[in-house]
């Protein structure tokens, strides 16, 4: 589990590197004479879906051992958001 979130974390290496930049250049009013190459969309695009699909996969399994986990071997069936 802690390897999965130590690879999320580096997956937001590259994609700041791809973004700062991208932005910084939009910014300064270049951007007339900039086009992002559509290679940064495609990989800005893949990396935002692998960090979503780990950090989903990371809320499941944290929410579905928080309900198992009683000491007791009892089951706690609270709802995850209480109102």
């Amino acid at each position: 589990m802690e390897d999965i979130i130590k690879f999320r974390i580096f997956l937001s290496f590259p994609l700041f590197g791809l973004l700062i930049p991208d932005m910084g250049l939009y910014l300064t009013g270049a951007s007339a004479s900039f086009a992002m190459p559509g290679t940064h969309i495609i990989i800005v695009v893949t990396l935002l879906i692998c960090i979503a699909v780990l950090t989903a996969g990371i809320t499941y399994y944290k929410r579905k051992h928080e309900i198992t986990a009683e000491p007791n071997g009892s089951t706690n069936n609270t709802p995850v958001f209480e109102l």
